[in-house]
């Protein structure tokens, strides 16, 4: 063959290849779920992200009550915290190490940290990916975890236990974490405690596992609020809580050198006159940072509210209630055009489109999940 022609027909062979590859874009989303029966574990699913169609749920990992996940920086390892049984019949806290096969979205356990205590409600990963943080609603306290170098969680290394009330006297009689977060630079983690109404700055050493408390030590939320998840902006430079009885969603201004959280604008996302049992749940920041999302359980919805970048002001953009219920929580994909929300008591996931301009949602489809807690995105 002519070495032209030949490097011609390679070259549409490549060309075949390239189109074949982009027509298959795509990601793992993965469902924490709270079952402890036979359906019981993570499961994972395919999301298209040119159709935003996600392939039906399998079983990933086969752990009972496993609520909520978190990822190593590298995406290479998923830690997961579960229930093991204890002493009288009292589930313990367990933290799984799981390992991640990118083609196939499967997972294979690596080990497991049984912790003397309740079970945990939410778990992190720090920046630099050598700690895993835990919070722990129950035991009122929270726990960091050193990453070993098998990058299994060896024993405990810090635990500080808060204490006091807020003015609720059903939901506030003491202290909750309720979950830990670490800023873009590994310096601060940030714990949303709904019992005490307070946002707890604490200097994070990665290295060691232990944490200490900032000057100052914590922003305070509005009396009764009830903060419970807490997300950083890709700015840097704001922060946003949702609160989880005052069904509102709190906005910060973040001075990343000194570890001060400063908030000026809380705005509810409640309909008005809203009269029913509500609590909000989960908050996230659109991929382009003009969004900010907050869920309610009660109301049953999902509040899209836009994100001005030079006031910072948050306004309210949309309700969506289109297939949701008791929406604890939901995730964007890595190419930020699908919200994927998980509803606990419908066993069921819900995809939707995000209009790019505004971040409006619109319903596209629906799969089985049962009792999904957590959702979190891999990019193969």
């Amino acid at each position: 063959m002519h070495p032209t022609l030949a490097a011609a027909g390679l070259g549409v062979l490549m060309g075949f290849a390239a189109s074949a590859h982009a027509d298959d874009q795509h990601c793992w989303v993965y469902f924490g779920t709270s079952a402890t029966d036979a359906n019981r574990g993570i499961y994972v699913s395919k999301l298209d992200e040119q159709t935003g169609e996600l392939s039906p749920a399998q079983r990933a990992a086969d752990k009972s009550d496993s609520v909520f996940m978190a990822f190593s920086p590298d995406h290479r390892r998923v830690y997961s915290l579960a229930e093991v049984p204890g002493p009288g019949a009292q589930p313990l806290e367990a933290i799984e190490t799981n390992a991640v096969d990118p083609a196939t979205g499967r997972l294979a356990n690596l080990g497991e940290r049984v912790s003397d205590g309740p079970e945990g409600c939410h778990i992190s990963v720090d920046p630099s990916g050598r700690c895993v943080l835990v919070s722990n609603y129950k035991g009122h306290y929270i726990e960091v975890f050193p990453i070993s170098a098998d990058t299994t969680v060896g024993a405990r290394a810090c635990l500080i236990r808060h204490s006091g009330s807020g003015p609720n006297p059903t939901r506030q009689q003491e202290a909750h974490p309720h979950s830990t977060n670490v800023d873009p630079t590994g310096r601060f983690a940030i714990v949303a405690d709904l019992g005490l109404d307070r946002l707890f700055v604490y200097r994070l050493d990665a290295g060691n596992g232990i944490l200490s408390p900032n000057d100052p030590p914590f922003a305070t939320i509005a009396p009764g609020a009830g903060p419970r998840h807490f997300v950083f902006h890709p700015d840097g430079r704001h922060a946003f809580v949702i609160n989880e009885m005052g069904g509102s969603i709190t906005a910060m201004n973040w001075d990343s050198e000194k570890g001060v959280l400063t908030p000026y604008q809380t705005i509810s996302i409640l309909p008005d006159g809203f009269k029913g049992v509500n609590t909000s749940a989960e908050v996230v920041v659109g991929r382009g940072g003009n969004v900010v999302y907050g869920s309610n359980r009660g109301d049953d919805s999902i509040v899209v509210l836009a994100f001005d970048s030079n006031s910072g002001a948050l306004t309210f953009v949309q309700r969506m209630a289109d297939g949701i219920k008791t929406p604890r929580s939901y995730a964007i994909d890595p190419s930020g055009r699908w919200l994927v929300c998980a509803n606990l008591t419908a066993d069921s996931a819900n995809v939707y489109r995000i209009d790019a301009a505004t971040g409006r949602l619109a319903l596209t489809g629906t799969i089985r999940v049962p009792q999904p807690l957590c959702v979190r995105f891999l990019q193969p």
